[in-house]
């Protein structure tokens, strides 16, 4: 069972990751916005490694790619400050794309998140993108938008067939998601918001649910329960709250690139089935249900509240 008890150290890590998001996202200045990614990057590193019981590799990976990030970043904002709009324009852009992970510079994710802690990765593919995505929707022209959307729906679709690591199915399919929250990014930040709460509730809910099986086989109903209904939230499948969400962006999207999205969500319906009845189905079998249905009264009725939010949102 994952204790829900935090380390003072670990709090501590959290908290700076918030203030450094916080920061970045709400500073006017472009050296606040640098200055809060790097603190919420120094939090995030505690994160992924609190104890050392984890490979350090992931920490040092994630740490080179997010300073050379930084430093492309910074060089790029001081050539804005200098007036040398195109060349700064281009440096901050490539380095805002491979803080984020998205396409092109996306290699680094799948193998960081294999090795790392449930939590640090449940992290890394909701948190610590908002601050790189919300920067990006700002410094990169509209045609380079729609060309990274296009690649991150077929990319995280194709890539995450055929993997045998819930990890890696897990960083593809935030791939395909990230292009849906891309898309809403360009045209409104409370679609923005709405998709990406959607979606970590859902990523949070799947991974504390993989958090409690071990490597063999499900340990409990309340995990397979707690796997299951992240599963089907992330499929996007109506009723639950994931379709509501793509809904909500469809509606809201005037350009013809949602095709790509809707292509890139029917095909990673392919392994996200083929998990689900591989070993999500195999936790059902005991005969106590008290777990599986707490787990689908909370599931459902926070996809009923979300969905009504959702549909007042447009009264």
């Amino acid at each position: 069972m994952v204790s829900l008890v935090m380390s003072p150290m670990k709090l501590m890590s959290m908290s700076l990751m918030v203030i450094g998001t916080v920061l970045s996202v709400s500073s006017e200045e472009l050296v606040g916005v640098w200055l809060g990614m790097e603190l919420n990057l120094y939090g995030f590193l505690v994160i992924m490694n609190p104890d050392g019981h984890y490979i350090p590799e992931p920490c040092v990976k994630y740490f080179v790619v997010q300073s050379t990030g930084s430093i492309l970043m910074l060089g790029g904002f001081v050539l804005l400050m200098q007036q040398f709009v195109a060349g700064g324009l281009m440096m901050s852009v490539v380095g805002t794309v491979l803080k984020s992970g998205i396409s092109p510079l996306h290699s680094w994710v799948p193998s960081t998140i294999k090795n790392s802690s449930w939590l640090a990765s449940g992290l890394m593919l909701t948190w610590q993108k908002v601050a790189p995505l919300i920067l990006l929707s700002m410094i990169m022209p509209l045609g380079g938008m729609w060309m990274v959307i296009g690649l991150m729906a077929m990319i995280g679709a194709v890539g995450g067939l055929n993997q045998n690591s819930v990890r890696i199915m897990s960083a593809y399919s935030s791939f395909v998601h990230t292009s849906w929250m891309l898309l809403g990014l360009t045209w409104s930040t409370v679609v923005f918001m709405s998709y990406f709460l959607v979606y970590s509730m859902s990523v949070g809910l799947f991974f504390y649910g993989c958090s409690l099986m071990n490597k063999l086989s499900m340990m409990s109903q309340l995990s397979g329960a707690a796997s299951g209904m992240g599963l089907m939230m992330l499929m996007g499948m109506p009723p639950f709250l994931g379709f509501l969400a793509k809904v909500l962006v469809f509606l809201m999207s005037s350009s013809a690139i949602i095709v790509l999205c809707i292509m890139g969500s029917v095909i990673s319906l392919k392994y996200y089935i083929d998990f689900f009845y591989s070993m999500v189905m195999s936790s059902l079998i005991d005969k106590n249900k008290s777990e599986v249905k707490a787990m689908w009264m909370l599931v459902t009725s926070m996809n009923l509240m979300g969905g009504a939010l959702i549909l007042v949102s447009f009264l």
